[in-house]
């Protein structure tokens, strides 16, 4: 790539994140929110100028075709992969076969890794062989019978994400177009009304907040998420199905795996109670640039005075296993999307 004809076209349709900082080594903080691909290119020409790059914005998919034409793949001399999903590398693994091009493919999973040469005529490629299947946790157990501590870091993990970190985005596609954001949202989540209702109302906060947020507002909405996760939702659950409850084979819906859970009132002498609330307002304050409130005996003051309604039920469908081909669903999920769109 430094020689006269040669050159490395480097292609990434995806923004940076915070996230992606502590990883992804070419990315510094000023760089969240700009083109991976464009970031990447520019590193590399700081640490050899004569280095030849060029910088797309595109995903390498069907839906592409007119960008990654044939010329485009008969031009190349070999490819390398480093996508985050299957389909992506059987795709490229698929082009590369097709033009007859040389493939090194690899890819990360937490600590492990994993990379393939691949040489046509040569070696099998990518997809001749099969990756195992990732042991992923079924959402019903995670949502509501998590029986291992690996599953309720699980289930801490995704909802931070959803609360804190795509929540901001979605409501940033949101902001740039409302009508058209609502429109394929709904489209999207048409038949999964309870979950079109959560991201809803995730946005309906953040709207809600932006502009004229407080430490106390923040403080607030910690408390109430502390109700909603850890008593309502609890209550909510045992409501539906309560200590004595029959599986349709008439035999104890408890047990075994799935333990009778019992909601949690806030206790403001609690460490548990408190690291989560205090978490949970910097969290808020952080998300509405405020700044970080540093007063932890002010935030579980306050948590403690905020007023709290009275846990009432709902009519609730609640999905117990995987082969229930049903979802989680609250009877009044319809009207509140009405409310919210």
């Amino acid at each position: 790539a430094t020689g006269e004809h040669g050159k490395v076209v480097c292609t990434d349709d995806d923004t940076i994140e915070v996230s992606n900082l502590n990883r992804q080594f070419l990315f510094r903080r000023p760089d969240v929110k700009k083109s991976k691909s464009e970031c990447a290119c520019r590193e590399a020409k700081k640490m050899n100028p004569h280095f030849k790059v060029e910088a797309l914005k595109a995903r390498v998919s069907p839906d592409n075709y007119n960008k990654f034409t044939d010329d485009f793949w008969e031009g190349l001399d070999a490819v390398v992969n480093a996508v985050d999903n299957i389909k992506a590398r059987l795709y490229i693994d698929n082009r590369c076969v097709f033009y007859n091009k040389h493939l090194f493919e690899s890819g990360t999973l937490g600590t492990k890794c994993n990379s393939q040469c691949i040489v046509p005529g040569e070696t099998q490629s990518y997809g001749d062989s099969q990756d195992p299947e990732e042991n992923s946790i079924p959402m019903c157990t995670l949502r509501n019978f998590p029986y291992l501590i690996d599953h309720c870091i699980e289930w801490a993990r995704d909802y931070f994400e959803g609360e804190f970190a795509s929540g901001s985005r979605e409501y940033q596609k949101f902001a740039e177009n409302p009508q058209g954001y609502l429109d394929d949202t709904k489209k999207e989540l048409k038949d999964q009304s309870h979950m079109l209702r959560t991201k809803l109302e995730i946005i309906n906060t953040i709207g809600n907040n932006l502009k004229d947020a407080t430490h106390s507002t923040c403080i607030k909405l910690a408390r109430n998420k502390f109700q909603e996760l850890f008593y309502n939702s609890i209550a909510q659950l045992t409501y539906n199905l309560p200590e004595d409850a029959k599986d349709e084979d008439g035999k104890p819906f408890w047990g075994g795996l799935k333990r009778f859970p019992k909601p949690i009132k806030f206790d403001p002498k609690d460490e548990t109670h408190r690291g989560f609330v205090i978490a949970a307002a910097e969290l808020y304050a952080f998300m509405f640039k405020l700044k970080p409130i540093n007063n932890d005996d002010l935030i579980i003051k306050e948590a403690n005075d905020i007023p709290i309604a009275p846990f009432e039920p709902k009519k609730m469908s609640i999905k117990t296993s995987e082969q229930d081909n049903g979802e989680d669903k609250a009877e009044d999920d319809e009207g509140r999307i009405n409310e919210l769109t």
